[in-house]
């Protein structure tokens, strides 16, 4: 039998995936606190809805990647990327550090899912 990715490896990327289902379906309705959130950081409305977009599928790629490590892996670095620019949009409008905290989290939770999916994918 294959081993699956660790318990802690699974529990990030669901987490990672409830956070982002639940911001990116925010993203995508313009929900008020979103449409104000993009406005702070400079984005129209239209892009804040790819941003969202890009949200979920990144779950998609990470609930996936339970079955299918490599797209587990690929969805888990591609949602650390989107972190990084989340942290540096809201670092270039003055926001100060403890705004980036979520972002922070949220790629850190992906990095540790990557971790665990390129295990297993390595595995086979």
């Amino acid at each position: 039998a294959l081993p699956l990715m660790t318990d802690t490896h699974t529990l990030a990327a669901r987490g990672v995936a409830l956070v982002l289902t639940t911001t990116g379906t925010a993203k995508i309705l313009a929900l008020a606190p979103m449409t104000e959130r993009a406005r702070h950081l400079g984005f129209s409305g239209r892009a804040f809805r790819v941003i969202g977009a890009c949200e979920l599928a990144g779950v998609a790629g990470l609930l996936l990647g339970r079955r299918h490590p490599r797209v587990g892996a690929v969805a888990a670095v591609a949602v650390c990327s989107l972190m990084g620019g989340a942290c540096w949009a809201h670092r270039r409008v003055g926001d100060s550090w403890t705004a980036t905290v979520p972002a922070v989290l949220v790629g850190v939770g992906a990095a540790h899912s990557a971790k665990g999916a390129l295990e297993q994918s390595g595995s086979r």
